[in-house]
């Protein structure tokens, strides 16, 4: 499982991830979505790759400032993805749309 090849301290990329388990990157890509299904892998655009989510419990209050802007930085770039998913979303159902009216219309060949 891709859990094992991360850690709450360091952050893994999927290079190295594919070249630590010999999967594809796509593969490693679909485990690393799995896993955050059921717990909180964090990623950074600035410094590449992923961790996992530290135990509060083990945290000094810097510690967990860090940690709740480096979530909420996470969150933030699933928020844009929506967006733009969104609107992608729209495209296809208006298209959709032309397709039921062109049949509606007798408009096919």
């Amino acid at each position: 499982m891709i859990e094992s090849y991360l850690n709450n301290k360091d952050f893994t990329t999927r290079e190295e991830l594919v070249a630590k388990t010999g999967y594809s990157d796509r593969k490693v890509r679909q485990l690393i979505s799995e896993l955050k299904l059921v717990k909180p892998v964090l990623y950074n655009s600035q410094t590449k790759g992923y961790r996992l989510a530290k135990n509060p419990g083990e945290m000094t209050i810097e510690e967990i400032i860090q940690e709740m802007n480096m979530t909420q930085h996470c969150v933030n770039d699933i928020e844009s993805r929506k967006e733009v998913f969104n609107q992608q979303e729209r495209v296809y159902i208006a298209y959709i749309k032309d397709l039921e009216n062109a049949v509606m219309r007798g408009k096919v060949k």
